[in-house]
């Protein structure tokens, strides 16, 4: 049931009670279960640690126990559903204002290097209750991700945050240096697809599908990415590029650190991600 027809149903019903000269126990049920069924905000805050402390694009800080400097930080999320403690889930109903969410998509920006303004948080509403878990997607739905980028609301018209080549958006895009030169360039989005000009069927998915368990606070919840869980195991390459159609074994540690198997591209279990924790 949306936000419009709760509300519409609210206002029947207490009109109702008012008026009625019969209702009076019953009046505090109907509404306190009025209540129950009214969404609550959702405010989840993303964060970006190396070292134990918020990421800084443009300056230097230290991840892994090397001297980094990150000149972008941008990640898709969508798919938003709070796990009650039966398995349960209640999807999360996004917030849209046609600048960082639109569609069920919102851009998480943590960089000040390619765009000035940051976006930290994901909104929205979702069914009250008790929650202890969370599921979310980092990366576009297949079912927009290969729309024309120049005719949709923002964030889905980030050109920057959009592949070219295959028609699709990048659901993750990390970039950095180590100690101010070698550049590493981690563009995570689907490949292997088919169908030009109009891309679709990615055979290779590189969505990750994030599972976070422990209390959640709807309203006011933190979700936290290690950036030196990140870095484990990774070296620089030569070419610096870690794009999943193309990874060296250099790239490997970065894409398996968000759990997708490098070589198909699924969340399929192979690798279990190292990266996202509630905080």
């Amino acid at each position: 049931m949306n936000l419009f027809k709760t509300f519409f149903i609210f206002i029947l019903v207490t009109g109702f009670i008012s008026c009625n000269p019969n209702s009076k126990s019953d009046d505090k049920d109907t509404l306190t279960l009025l209540a129950l069924a009214w969404p609550q905000p959702v405010s989840l805050e993303f964060e970006a640690l190396a070292n134990g402390q918020k990421i800084s694009s443009g300056s230097n800080t230290l991840a892994d126990a090397r001297t980094v400097r990150f000149s972008d930080f941008r990640l898709f999320i969508s798919e938003i559903k709070l796990v009650r403690a039966d398995g349960s889930t209640s999807e999360v109903s996004f917030a849209t204002d046609n600048v960082w969410q639109s569609n069920g998509v919102a851009l998480v920006d943590l960089e000040t290097s390619k765009t000035t303004e940051t976006n930290t948080k994901v909104l929205g509403t979702v069914a009250p209750g008790t929650y202890t878990g969370i599921q979310f997607t980092v990366g576009v739905p297949e079912s927009l991700n290969h729309l024309d980028k120049n005719v949709q609301p923002a964030p889905l018209n980030v050109s920057s945050m959009y592949w070219a080549w295959t028609s699709g958006y990048k659901h993750a895009n990390i970039e950095f240096s180590y100690d101010g030169t070698n550049y590493t360039l981690l563009h995570l989005g689907s490949t292997n697809c088919s169908g030009a000009p109009n891309y679709g069927n990615c055979t290779k998915k590189f969505r990750t599908s994030v599972q976070l368990t422990g209390q959640i606070n709807p309203g006011n919840q933190k979700i936290s990415l290690d950036v030196d869980k990140l870095f484990t195991g990774h070296t620089y390459g030569a070419m610096g590029m870690c794009m999943p159609g193309d990874a060296s074994a250099t790239c490997q540690p970065l894409i398996r650190a968000f759990g997708l198997n490098d070589t198909n591209g699924a969340a399929d279990g192979t690798y279990a991600q190292r990266i996202f924790s509630l905080k």
